[in-house]
């Protein structure tokens, strides 16, 4: 399994719902802004930016939703997981990825926390 960390801002508010079973599931996205050298090496400007799909669940799921909010500044560490489905409109198979976060906290660079 594959881990990764990374820092960058919510896309959006964390959604937040329930399984049939009851259980909390919130899925949210961060987005990592990249700077690179320019072709010149003289100066810098602005890369393609990550975009990270995550997911919590549990009682982790229900604070990630009641602390963070779109535009906030988080680290999160987690792993790796890649989804398989068939589509439904085409039979197609189909694979994407998510990260299962294990720790999502706030920068302190940019926010104060009590």
């Amino acid at each position: 399994m594959s881990s990764i960390t990374f820092a960058g801002n919510l896309a959006a508010d964390p959604e937040l719902r329930f399984t049939p079973s009851g259980r909390a599931v919130a899925r949210f996205t961060v987005i990592e802004n990249r700077r690179r050298k320019t072709e010149d090496g003289q100066g810098w400007e602005d890369a393609e930016p990550n975009v990270y799909r995550c997911q919590v669940w549990g009682s982790f799921a229900e604070n990630v939703v009641e602390s963070c909010a779109k535009g906030d500044r988080v680290h999160v560490t987690g792993s790796i997981i890649t989804d398989r489905w068939t589509d439904k409109e085409s039979g197609e198979a189909r694979t994407g990825q998510h990260v299962k976060a294990d720790e999502v906290s706030f920068s302190l660079r940019y926010h104060t926390v009590r």
